[in-house]
Formats: structure tokens, sequence, C-alpha cells
């Protein structure tokens, strides 16, 4: 006779969406430490408040970092377009 056991563990699966508009730099950061930093909830007290002020300051760094890449991304594109000419476009895209 041939048995065969399978276990399957996915993990857990959560969506983000917003509406008009992608993903500022702070829900992005919420979703990397998430995924960086788990907290168990049998965790002993004393560790588990350490845990969360590492969580909350590995967020920060990454706010600050998403809001450069975003920054550079946009002067980027705006050095882009202004040699090619779109000199009105650029402005836009400072003014975001």
């Amino acid at each position: 006779m041939f048995n065969l056991k399978m276990e399957s563990n996915v993990g857990s699966v959560s969506v983000v969406t917003s509406k008009n508009r992608g993903l500022n730099a702070e829900e992005w950061a919420d979703i990397a430490v998430n995924r960086i930093v788990q907290i168990s909830a049998d965790t002993p007290l004393p560790l588990r408040e350490q845990a969360i002020a590492y969580k909350g300051r590995i967020k920060s760094l990454l706010i600050g970092y998403f809001q450069q890449v975003a920054k550079s991304e946009r002067s980027t594109i705006k050095r882009v377009l202004e040699q090619q000419g779109h000199l009105d476009i650029a402005k836009n895209i400072e003014d975001i």
C-alpha cells in the first residue's frame, strides 16, 4: 500500500489598496516592516516591548528612504522631460 501525506503552509496574505493613487512611503513602510519584523504573541512582555520599539525604528528609517527614492525618481523624470523640451510637464512633475 502507498500512503502520501502532504502539508503546506502559505503563510499570511495581505492586500493593501488605495483609491485613485499609488501607495505612499508610509504605506509601503508598513508593508515592508510587517514582513521584516514579526513579533510572536507568546513573546514575554519586556522583549515584546523592545521588538515593538525596534519595529517602529525600522519603519521610520524605511519611510525616510522611500521618500528619498520618490524624490529622486521625480527628479530624474523632470530632467528627462526637460531634455526632451517638455518644460511645462517637467514643471508639473516638480510640483508633485
